[in-house]
């Protein structure tokens, strides 16, 4: 019921981030939510002299503190994309809180305040999903507050980017066609007016929830994304710094798991070996829950001892990683594999067991 405004966006944000006011002193920043600041975010912003400044002293907020909270927001990515999501959602929220409370609290300019809310866009899309790792859950009302975040900065791109990231959870949740409309709205919304890259992946989001609904168009789409995303490859474009982990590989692990939940087993194989050769080994998350699909893949089709090996592989990387929506698969993949007269596929059995059930 909230209008799509600076003050709806600023009670949205306000409502996830626990509401009362933020007292900071130089001792301590407390949170509007009423706890501390963690301590690695702490230590982050004070590490800067010019930040502590600004945020312990004085009422306005200048560029020294807005650039080093969007460092962080960058840095945040890396983690996540090596370490899943239990390694970033209590540092999220405590961000999300702060930026929060900057903007209830202090001064900035018409400039800073769009960077600030584009930032809070951000810590909160990285909640919604990170919420989604760990618990399984589409966080509505976090990616809500996101996209209206978003709107406040000025920045459609980065709200597609939110309702890209909404559309997994709800396709991921039971709700494929809240997805198709989301990863349609967020494709309406910046075609033509953003890069290749990150047509090419909206595009590939909207072919991810068709398939999942059993729509054939779900080719046409992702046939489209990859042909965007080659043009994007071969010319230089000023993408939005949040767009890099869409490449080639995801790309085509997204195609072969749409191959895979289709039923179209051999196609899904060869499309995830091409693209589990293509990730970068610090995306390790992505890495792990590909290389399960890989091996359900190869089960399905009889290859159990090829299904073991990858099986491990994924579990290798598993073992050090905080996903749920990496480790849930994998240990169902084990039920299953559990049955086979294969001594390699019970010995995977028995290891997932050990290594994912506390």
């Amino acid at each position: 019921p909230l209008p799509w405004t600076l003050p709806g966006a600023a009670q949205a944000l306000n409502d996830i981030t626990g509401g009362a006011p933020m007292d900071v002193t130089r001792r301590e920043l407390v949170l509007i939510s009423g706890g501390t600041l963690t301590a690695s975010l702490l230590a982050w912003l004070t590490a800067d002299p010019a930040v502590a400044g600004q945020v312990t002293t004085g009422r306005r907020i200048g560029e020294a503190t807005v650039a080093r909270i969007e460092e962080r927001v960058q840095t945040l990515w890396r983690i996540d994309d090596a370490d899943g999501g239990g390694a970033i959602l209590p540092e999220t929220a405590s961000a999300l809180a702060l930026v929060n409370g900057l903007l209830r609290t202090r001064s900035y300019s018409d400039e800073h305040r769009a960077r600030l809310y584009a930032a809070a866009a951000d810590l909160g899309r990285q909640r919604a999903a990170a919420t989604f790792d760990i618990h399984g859950e589409c966080a509505d009302g976090m990616f809500d507050s996101a996209l209206r975040s978003a709107k406040i900065a000025g920045d459609d791109a980065l709200g597609a980017n939110v309702l890209a990231f909404w559309a997994t959870a709800a396709r991921n949740t039971n709700r494929p066609q809240d997805a198709e409309a989301m990863a349609s709205a967020g494709l309406a919304a910046v075609r033509g007016r953003t890069t290749a890259r990150v047509e090419a992946m909206l595009t590939a989001r909207r072919g991810r929830a068709r398939a999942s609904l059993g729509d054939n168009r779900c080719w046409a789409d992702l046939d489209r994304a990859e042909e965007v995303l080659a043009e994007a490859d071969n010319r230089i474009e000023d993408d939005p710094a949040w767009a890099y982990w869409y490449d080639r590989g995801e790309a085509l692990a997204g195609a072969a798991s749409s191959h895979r939940e289709m039923g179209r087993l051999e196609r899904a194989a060869a499309l995830f070996e091409t693209a589990i050769a293509l990730f970068p080994s610090d995306r390790v998350r992505d890495r792990t829950l590909f290389l399960t699909r890989q091996a359900d893949v190869q089960f399905q089709q009889g290859e159990v001892e090829h299904a073991a090996h990858t099986a491990n592989r994924a579990l290798d990387l598993a073992e050090d990683i905080s996903s749920r929506r990496s480790a849930t698969p994998l240990l169902d993949l084990a039920e299953q594999m559990g049955t086979s007269t294969v001594p390699s596929a019970r010995d995977f059995h028995e290891r997932a067991r050990t290594v994912l059930v506390a």
